[in-house]
């Protein structure tokens, strides 16, 4: 298989274990309407980025133990069967945990593999534009399968809307057999997978970390605009959509423009970027408001986290990319967990308008710090030793 080749069947594989993830950002709605608490509903969401998060390490040691092609097809069956397990028992709420949890953890180990497996496909050179490329497979679904469910709903096709992430999760198992493995240094006997305690020490880990941790409550923040929508009258998908297609613009066409920053000063600004608009969607009444504010949040996400993905590979060794990835996007998966389990309690008491507006500013002022007591002075380091 050509490298080409191989890079277009990885983009794939990761739109479709995201589009497996994202069929559910309109469940909590869905689960309402059979009779759930918005708080029930708060936790079956939560509970996938818990699952997420407690087994980001497991994808990391799939991944050097057994290989990149038999943890992604071992994965993606997992959560066909996940899948099932939610469409044959809504109304079970224990089971109906259970198997979100399963599909949480499939999605966790999925999603190691494949970036971790990207990471070794590219040089320094193109690490930039290529993540660009690449992660816009976390945003396609949001221009695609997200309003194609709304309209599943609306149109009362509740039972094929059940059953779409099990067939999304089988075409995973498909796309995940013609991947082939990649060998790298870490491959040799002369040379072994570096520890979680080794990797820590290196330059700016910390600081991408806390600010994946951050960039992912903001992002966390998208999975609960269907709720704000409802209560302005607006389709969620006008935020979502426009997010989507902002995002995609900024990782494709509009990328070099954005090339030309050093990575280091980014990371904080796009989640800065995500705070602010996070902050005026709480004031947004009408269509147009939320298209304009899901521009502003695509650009900071479609900034934000293909930097956090080339930082990787621009701070870590090879021998740490399992490790570094899996830690990475164990942070990401926090406040994706904490979003919707926060809002459900938050919202009831200060409305879905205050809870948007506190998490917006609080996000704002978070990023402004770590840009200036963390990135900054980490990148004037790396210019001295370049």
């Amino acid at each position: 298989m050509t490298g080409a080749r191989r890079i277009f069947y990885v983009f794939l594989a990761y739109y479709g274990i995201t589009c497996f993830s994202d069929v559910y950002f309109v469940f909590g709605p869905y689960y309402e309407r059979m009779g759930a608490s918005p708080r029930a509903a708060g936790l079956f969401l939560s509970i996938f980025y818990m699952a997420m998060i407690m087994c980001r390490p497991l994808g990391s040691m799939a991944m050097e133990r057994i290989g990149a092609q038999r943890t992604l097809i071992a994965s993606s069956s997992l959560a066909a069967i996940s899948g099932a397990g939610i469409a044959l028992l809504p109304h079970s709420e224990p089971l109906l945990l259970m198997f979100r949890f399963i599909s949480g953890l499939s999605v966790s180990v999925f999603a190691v593999a494949i970036v971790a497996y990207q990471s070794m496909l590219l040089d320094k050179g193109s690490r930039g534009l290529g993540f660009a490329l690449f992660t816009t497979g976390s945003l396609l679904p949001l221009a695609t399968v997200v309003p194609f469910c709304e309209w599943l709903q609306r149109a009362g096709y509740y039972e094929f809307y059940s059953w779409l992430p099990v067939l999304i999760a089988l075409a995973c198992v498909a796309l995940a057999c013609g991947v082939r493995e990649v060998r790298s240094a870490s491959s040799s006997k002369e040379e072994k997978w570096g520890s979680y305690r080794d990797m820590l020490k290196v330059q700016g880990i910390t600081a991408l970390l806390l600010t994946a941790l951050v960039m992912s409550v903001a992002d966390g923040m998208t999975i609960c605009v269907a709720y704000l929508a409802q209560d302005r009258f607006v389709p969620a998908s006008w935020f979502l959509v426009f997010e989507a297609a902002a995002g995609i613009i900024v990782r494709t066409a509009a990328y070099r423009f954005v090339a030309w920053l050093p990575r280091p000063l980014l990371a904080a600004s796009a989640s800065a970027l995500m705070g602010f608009a996070l902050f005026g969607l709480s004031f947004a009444s009408s269509s147009l408001m939320f298209a304009i504010f899901g521009i502003l949040f695509g650009v900071g996400i479609g900034i934000g986290f293909p930097t956090y993905l080339s930082l990787v590979g621009d701070l870590a060794p090879v021998k740490f990319y399992p490790k570094a990835t899996g830690s990475l996007l164990l942070a990401i998966d926090f406040g994706w967990m904490a979003s919707p389990l926060i809002f459900g309690y938050v919202s009831p008491v200060f409305s879905a308008s205050g809870t948007f507006r506190a998490a917006g500013l609080l996000i704002f002022a978070v990023s402004f710090v770590l840009h200036f007591k963390l990135w900054v002075p980490l990148w004037k380091k790396l210019e001295r030793v370049e």
